[in-house]
């Protein structure tokens, strides 16, 4: 039996006052190259997905959100041939800063409708219904 790494990952749809989503790319990147995504991360060993997030944010983007500010919305499963992904995503429409990308990646604000038109990873696009239906 051939088993393949379990990754689990948090990431969150920030909503900014004008009802856009922040969305990110991070185009050096091996796997899904150029497609956008939710800031994010993979959860640490004995880390909580929701300190996950909160740490990631400040590592990516630069801001800082409270537990208090971000709430589940659903998760998704996708396999692919190395591994397989849950990603649980989250909505934050309060946090602390301006994003600014840290890590090389690019940042940008988009409007709902415009979701479907960027290219996603599989575990992110397949929340975008659930993600559409709370805005």
């Amino acid at each position: 039996m051939n088993f393949k790494n379990n990754i689990f990952v948090s990431a969150v749809a920030m909503i900014d006052v004008d009802s856009r989503i922040l969305i990110s790319n991070r185009k050096n990147r091996k796997q899904f190259s150029n497609c956008w995504e939710f800031p994010g991360g993979k959860i640490e060993n004995n880390e909580t997905p929701d300190a996950c997030l909160i740490r990631e944010l400040k590592e990516e983007i630069n801001v800082d959100v409270s537990k208090s500010c971000i709430a589940p919305i659903g998760f998704s499963t996708s396999s692919y041939s190395e591994f397989d992904i849950t990603l649980l995503l989250y909505i934050c429409r309060k946090w602390i800063g301006t994003p600014l990308p840290l890590e090389g990646n690019d940042i940008k604000w988009i409007v709902p409708k415009d979701l479907k038109l960027h290219k996603m990873p599989e575990a992110n696009s397949s929340l975008i219904p659930i993600l559409l239906d709370l805005i």
